[in-house]
C-alpha cells in the first residue's frame, strides 16, 4: 500500500482496541490510512522525512522529526501529550501527529469540512501572520510525497 512508511524507534505495538479508545475519548474518527499507519509503525521516525511546504516565504521545505504514536515511554512521543501540549496553539480541529526538530507540527484534520487532510502548523508564526499551511488532501498522499535527501535518516533492512 502507498501510505506505508518505515520508520525506527516507534512506540510499542498497537491493537485497534487501544486507537478506538484515543478516538472515542477524543471525539473523532481517523483516517483508514492514518489508523494503519499507527497499527504498523505506531510512529516514530521516518527515513523519508523531507516534505514541501507551499506559501510559507523563504521556507519551501520541511523535514518530519518524528511521528506520534500511543503509549510511547518517552512522553513527548504520544498522539495524547502532544494534543495536551499545544491542544490551546493548535486549532482544535487539528491533532498534532508529528513533530520536526523545533516546534512545528505536522497535523491532521480531524473535524470540520476539512477532515482527513494533513497540515503544516508554524510555531513561530506570529499573531498576524499565517501559521497553517495545507500539505496534502489525505495522509496516504502525505505519505506518498514525502522524500529523502543526503541528511535523512538511513535505516538498515
Amino acid at each position: 500500500m502507498s501510505y506505508l512508511l518505515h520508520t525506527t524507534e516507534g512506540g510499542p505495538p498497537l491493537n485497534e482496541e487501544e486507537l478506538r479508545s484515543f478516538e472515542i475519548k477524543n471525539g473523532f474518527t481517523f483516517p483508514v490510512a492514518y489508523k494503519a499507519f499507527l497499527l504498523t509503525t505506531n510512529g516514530g521516525r521516518p527515513e523519508r522525512d523531507l516534505f514541501a511546504i507551499t506559501g510559507l516565504a523563504n521556507n519551501p521545505f520541511g523535514r518530519i522529526h518524528f511521528f506520534f504514536g500511543l503509549n510511547d515511554p518517552v512522553e513527548s512521543c504520544n498522539l495524547d501529550w502532544n494534543l495536551d501540549v499545544f491542544g490551546d496553539r493548535i486549532p482544535d480541529t487539528m491533532l498534532p501527529i508529528a513533530t520536526t526538530e523545533g516546534v512545528d507540527k505536522i497535523c491532521l484534520a480531524v473535524s470540520g469540512e476539512r477532515s482527513g487532510e494533513i497540515f503544516y502548523w508554524d510555531g513561530h508564526a506570529g499573531a498576524s501572520e499565517k501559521n497553517l499551511h495545507f500539505l496534502a488532501s489525505d495522509f496516504a498522499s502525505f505519505i506518498s510525497s514525502l522524500r529523502a535527501d543526503e541528511n535523512s535518516p538511513r535505516f538498515e533492512s
